[in-house]
C-alpha cells in the first residue's frame, strides 16, 4: 500500500474516532438536558398542587392566618409558573441537545461510510495492480 494511501486511510480513522468522540459529547448533552427538564416539570407539577392545596384549605381562625395562607397560595403559584417557564426553557434547550445529537450521529455515520469506501477502493486498487502485469503497471500508475 502506498504511503499515500496509508496516510489517508489513518486521517479517515482518526476524522471517524473524532466524530464518535462528539457523538458521545452528544449523548451526555442530551441526557443531562432531559434529565434538568424532568426534574422542572416535576417541580412545577408539584408547586402547582401545594398552591392549590392552600388554596383550599379553609383552616384560617382570624384575618391574620387567612392573609398569610392568601400570601403563601400566591408566592407558590407564582414559583409554579416560574418553575413552568423554566420547563419550558429545559424543554426547548433538551430539544435542540437532540437534535445536535441526531446530526452528531450522521456526521458520525458519513465519516464511517466514507473511511470505509476509502478502504474499499484502496483494496480494489490494490487487487488491481496485483493483477497487472508489471509493463502495464507502469503505464496504469504514470496516468
Amino acid at each position: 500500500m502506498p504511503p499515500g494511501d496509508k496516510a489517508r486511510l489513518r486521517r479517515a480513522r482518526l476524522i471517524e474516532r473524532v466524530r464518535s468522540a462528539e457523538k458521545r459529547k452528544a449523548a451526555a448533552e442530551a441526557f443531562h438536558a432531559e434529565a434538568v427538564r424532568h426534574k422542572l416539570e416535576q417541580l412545577s407539577e408539584r408547586t402547582r398542587s401545594l398552591a392549590q392545596l392552600y388554596a383550599l384549605r379553609d383552616t384560617a381562625s382570624d384575618g391574620a392566618d387567612l392573609r398569610s395562607a392568601s400570601v403563601l397560595g400566591s408566592h407558590l403559584r407564582e414559583l409554579g409558573n416560574t418553575a413552568a417557564q423554566q420547563a419550558d426553557q429545559a424543554r426547548r434547550h433538551a430539544d435542540r441537545k437532540l437534535a445536535d445529537l441526531a446530526t452528531a450521529e450522521r456526521r458520525r455515520q458519513q465519516a464511517e461510510d466514507g473511511r470505509r469506501a476509502l478502504h474499499n477502493s484502496v483494496l480494489e486498487l490494490r487487487d488491481k495492480i496485483e493483477a497487472v502485469p508489471p509493463r502495464k503497471l507502469a503505464r496504469i500508475l504514470n496516468k
